[in-house]
């Protein structure tokens, strides 16, 4: 009885809202705060390139190909701190993982308005990267990406599809877990948004807190399996 009691929280669905909510804020804070761009996501990052290219701003092209840069090195760094370190202990990797974003997004805040936004927004980036890549899936085999909101429409949309018109219950309620999602990303939004006009750079602190308590619940996790490993010696 006492193993069946135990929650995984890392499968919970309102772990996975707390990260969205830190995806919303992270790119909010970005926009309003870091230059008017969107940090965690690429795509425009992509198009800015190509468009600077065209003109022949050079060193325009550079800076968008900067964050970029750094989100294939949180992507591979992810991969290596997972391989090299905690491959056989995954909530050991996500602990390390959360940590990681606290301290670098803990230093972004100290980072001025005065130094190009570059800095901040490449850091913001990278942050965004290893998040992107360590958290893939909720409830077990859902996929769905805690930085960006497109996917997450899409998947969206196809389980109420498939719950209401097709009456599949568990795909109902897969959207509404998605939907629970995209909102926690439009309120981190929201909150990103706001507390940046209010505070500037400083309000990328929240995220720090958001991911405390992920970081926490997670650790409380890992200390739950490791007593329930030690009883079972």
């Amino acid at each position: 009885m006492g193993n069946e009691l135990k929650i995984k929280f890392t499968d919970h669905i309102g772990f996975h809202m707390l990260l969205a909510a830190t995806g919303g804020l992270m790119d909010a804070y970005s926009y309003v705060d870091r230059g008017n761009v969107f940090a965690t996501g690429q795509t425009g990052n992509f198009v800015l390139a190509a468009i600077r290219f065209l003109t022949k701003d050079y060193k325009g092209m550079g800076q968008a190909c900067v964050p970029i840069g750094a989100f294939w090195l949180g992507v591979f760094l992810a991969r290596h701190i997972y391989y090299k370190i905690y491959k056989e202990k995954h909530t050991h990797w996500i602990s390390g993982i959360l940590f990681l974003e606290i301290v670098v997004l803990f230093l972004v805040g100290f980072v001025p308005n005065t130094l190009p936004h570059l800095f901040a927004n490449t850091a913001v980036s990278f942050a965004a990267a290893v998040q992107f890549c360590t958290f893939r899936n909720f409830g077990g085999n859902a996929s769905y990406a805690p930085v960006f909101c497109t996917g997450n429409m899409r998947s969206c949309a196809e389980m109420y599809y498939e719950g209401f018109v097709r009456k599949d219950k568990e795909c109902r309620i897969r959207a509404y877990h998605y939907t629970g999602i995209l909102s926690a990303f439009f309120v981190g939004a929201l909150m990103g948004g706001g507390l940046s006009l209010w505070f500037g750079e400083k309000a990328i602190w929240l995220a720090c807190v958001l991911l405390t308590v992920s970081w926490i619940t997670v650790d409380i996790e890992k200390k739950g399996q490791k007593a329930d490993h030690n009883s079972h010696r």
